[in-house]
Formats: C-alpha cells, structure tokens, sequence
C-alpha cells in the first residue's frame, strides 16, 4: 500500500538534523538516509519513532551527522512501513516556503554543506556538496531584496522584452549560446539588441573577450544579473536553466522563479547517444519550452521520447556549426581526444576517481608505447580534452608522453579545436557530431559500454547506428587509430553516406533561423 507522508518540520544543526512527518494511518517501522550514486549505494539507518494519535500517526525522525561519512551527492529520506516497503516524505507547501526563506543547513568536514530540498514530486532530499561562495546569508538577503523590488517594479519590466542568454554554469562563451548572442550583437539594430544579455562569471577566460559588448555581458550574480533573470521573457540557452544560476543551490527565490520562465533549449550536443528525456523531457525535472534540434532524425528522438509536438521542436541546426570550417593544417595533424563524463563520478574524491576504470583506462591508452610509436611515426599529436565536469582531475592524466597535449576546459575555445583537428576519439559525447558535421572520421571507445546503458542508455543502437568505428578493448582502439594515420585520417565512405539523414541543414544560416523563430513566438 502505497503511504503519503507529509514532512511537518525541518531541524537542522552541525551535529545532525531532526524531522517531523504525519500520515493518515499506519505504522512506520524504520527510516534511512540513502544515497542516489549508483556506484557507492550508500545508506544509514536512523533514529525513528511512530507517535499514534486519533486521526494520524506522527513520526520523529533524528539523525547523528558525526557518526556519518556523507559524500557529495543526494541523499534521499525513506520511511519504512512494518512490510519492509519504502516511502518517501513529501514537502508540504509551507515547508517549502520555509526552506525557501530561511538559512537551512549544517557544516560538514571543513569544506562541505548539507541542506534539505525539495526534488522530484517535492520529495525531501538532503543534497551534500562543497561549500560555495554564494551560500552566505549576505546572498540569500540580496535576492529576497531582489525579488521584491521586481515584484514592485513589474510592469516596466514587462514591456521590455529581455533575453537572457547562458552556457554551462555561466562559466563558458564557446557554445551555442555565445555564437547566438554573437550574431545578435553583430546583426541586429541597437533598439532590438540593447535588452539581450549574456550572463557571465568574471572570472571566466572568456570575460575579457566579451567585455567589448559592454553592459549587454551581466556580471555573473550580480544584483543585474539576479534582476533580469525575473525580468527575461525568455531565456535562450546550451544548457537547463540551473546552469543560468548558482549551481546547486540552496532553495532560494531566483530559481524557484526561473524555473517558470520560457526557455529556447540550444542545446549542448545532438540528443541521440545519451538518454536525457528524464531531464529535458516534458515531463522530466528540468523541461523546456522550445527544444532546438538539428535535423528530422533528431526531432522525431525528441517527439517519440520527451512529449513535445513537433511545433515546440523547430529544425533550426546549431548556432556554433555556422562558424565551422574544416582548418586542420597537412604539417600539424591532431587527434583530439575527448571523453565525456560519468555520472557516478561527479563531484568524487581524487582518491576515488583515480581508482576508477574511467581513468585507469584513459591514462593507459595516454601512456600506451604501441600509440606513442604511432604518433611519432606518423608527426601527430593527442589533444586530450576532458569534460568539464571533470576538469578538476585533469592532473590525474598527466603523462610523459611528448605527443600528448593536456588542455584545461575553457583554455581554448572548443570549437577551435575541433575545426584544428584531424580525427576525434571519444566514447559517447555529442561534440563527435560536430566532427562528423565537418566530415572528420570518429573512434569511439566504449570499453564500459553496458554500464552506460545502465547509467544513461542511448536513442541510438551503437552497435550498428554509429558514424564511426566502435571498439571495446585498448588493443582495438590503438590499431585503428593506427590505420587512421596511415590513410591521412580519411573519412570511411560508409561513414560519409550517412550524413544527409543526420543534418538538415549546412548552410551557415542557423542563428538567422534561431532568430526568426523566437520573433515568430512573440519574444
């Protein structure tokens, strides 16, 4: 029997945190504190107790934060019923709002934060994480003073139409979001682009660069910043709205409210070799209003999996490839090397990702002698490019290899390197399609091919769909790159038959198209 279960109060100190809930009938036979992370499942068993009263049972839950060894991730709350079953505890409206307003969280170790949230069908969760420079009080007061100063000013806000554009954390100006903002700046009169802004972190490599479009480029949460994200009619981005804001923050009411507004999806990469419907589905936790795709193949992915007409899923192809050339140079041949990111590895101790196969076996096709021989034979480089999300264990691939360039994410524009290079191998990232756009040939790599499915799964059969060779063992991967460099890195003619089915468009007219659209909406 399945129980609704109502939080009724949140405590919440260093020492452990304490939670009171009520259900209609029914005993609660036991509460645990589990991890999501599908790699440490990890769960603790804490103090619980069934008060019973005449029309409902309350139930008091308390936890002992020092004798836990919570690692960063969501950790979700389950009660237990007296048949063993789990059920979570639901935030009421009230809740919500007191989380929303007050300073609820606890000091881990030195460098960490717990705080309750709400997730998924307003579930109670407590997300662990690093402590950021925007968890102080100072912060929240500010984007209360915020909001209430928009709510005040609303209708001079509403006649001005503004667009707020955003990448990947706000960090980066090199993807679909920049060459869009790029565009608008260079081609639109100043009455239309003077209400478009791009928001950006100071201390970002790309802020120099953008300070030539003036007060058009928003401070990262700077109080503009926090305003014009109320303000914005639309946000137009690479990324979900989370990314347009402090990256997982505490509940606060700048993203309570940005996840209101309209929002043209960009995207990051062609949706097809990774699952993201449970994301950036109509009914996943971050859903879009517009979801820009880049060729009939790609719509009918987003149609048939994510629950939007086909009207919501406009064919406009992507702002970035209207800047792609081919400008791989015949004396400076580069294999760029770019593996995507793993779930389970997010925000993991040194320790633990340096122990994991993802970088065990990276470092061993980086320090493979067969390679390196191959390389030197043939004057060509690695350009070893790792995920953002991963970017702060690019030390761990540091090699004695000669021909392998370590690049640090956002060093260089990535889509320099991608036009630079020769051949790209990768496992299962989007930005291959940007290479096969170019009629570059593809290697993937995907010696851990069934715990991605189980991960993320994919829309894609890659075992007969690819646009690339597909390899599983380090042996494999080694003679085809091999044999790549001694055909002068030419794209396979069973390859090159495919790309009229993949894109729609290559015509260089895709941030006009991005434009027409959003005018045709109204914005």
């Amino acid at each position: 029997m399945n129980r609704t279960i109502f939080c009724r109060d949140i405590k919440i100190t260093d020492k452990g945190f304490g939670v009171k809930a009520s259900m209609d009938a029914g005993r609660i036979s036991g509460a645990v504190l589990m991890s999501r992370n599908i790699q440490r499942s990890e769960k603790y068993v804490l103090k619980c107790e069934t008060i019973k009263k005449k029309n409902t049972s309350e139930i008091k839950v308390q936890a002992d934060l020092q004798v836990m060894d919570l690692y960063e991730g969501d950790w979700d709350l389950f009660l237990l019923d007296t048949e063993g079953k789990y059920h979570p505890v639901i935030l009421s409206s009230q809740i919500r709002m007191r989380l929303l307003l007050g300073n609820y969280q606890a000091g881990i170790g030195k460098n960490h934060i717990l705080f309750p949230m709400a997730s998924t069908d307003h579930m109670l969760t407590f997300r662990c994480r690093r402590c950021s420079a925007y968890d102080g009080r100072a912060v929240a007061v500010r984007e209360n003073l915020v909001y209430v100063f928009y709510t005040l000013t609303r209708p001079l806000w509403s006649r001005k139409k503004i667009w707020v554009i955003f990448e990947k954390y706000s960090t980066e100006a090199q993807d679909n979001g920049y060459y869009f903002f790029k565009y608008c700046m260079e081609n639109l009169p100043q009455e239309e682009k003077k209400h478009i802004y791009y928001i950006l972190d100071k201390k970002a490599p790309m802020w120099r660069h953008m300070e030539k479009y003036g007060k058009n480029v928003v401070p990262f949460m700077s109080t503009r910043h926090m305003l014009y994200m109320l303000a914005a009619r639309i946000y137009v981005a690479s990324d979900a709205r989370s990314h347009g804001f402090a990256w997982k923050p505490k509940p606060n009411i700048i993203s309570r409210e940005s996840s209101k507004r309209p929002i043209l999806f960009l995207q990051h990469g062609v949706t097809a070799l990774k699952r993201v419907d449970r994301l950036f589905g109509k009914h996943g936790s971050t859903p879009m209003t517009y979801f820009n795709v880049t060729s009939e193949f790609e719509q009918k992915i987003v149609t048939d999996h994510f629950g939007y007409p086909a009207e919501n899923v406009p064919i406009l192809g992507f702002a970035r490839w209207d800047v792609l050339k081919n400008k791989e140079q015949a004396d400076k041949k580069n294999i760029l090397f770019m593996p995507t990111w793993r779930p389970w590895l997010e925000e993991q101790s040194d320790q633990v990702f340096e122990e994991s196969e993802y970088c065990r076996r990276y470092r061993s096709i980086l320090e493979n002698r067969q390679l390196q021989e191959i390389l030197s034979a043939g004057h060509v480089k690695i350009i070893f490019h790792i995920h953002p999300k991963m970017k702060e264990f690019l030390k761990a691939f540091q090699t004695e290899n000669s021909n392998v360039e370590l690049i640090e994410q956002g060093t260089r524009p990535l889509n320099e390197l991608i036009m630079e290079c020769s051949m790209l191998l990768t496992d299962y990232s989007s930005v291959s399609w940007d290479v096969y756009y170019l009629g570059k040939p593809v290697v993937f790599y995907q010696f851990d091919y069934d715990l991605y499915m189980q991960a993320n799964g994919s829309y894609l059969d890659m075992k007969k769909e690819l646009f690339g060779d597909r390899y599983i063992t380090e042996k494999e991967v080694i003679a085809g790159i091999g044999e790549y460099v001694q055909n002068d890195f030419r794209e396979k003619e069973k390859y090159g038959s495919l790309r009229q089915e993949y894109f729609s468009y290559n015509d260089q007219n895709n941030c006009k198209r991005i434009l027409e659209f959003l005018k045709s909406k109204g914005y």
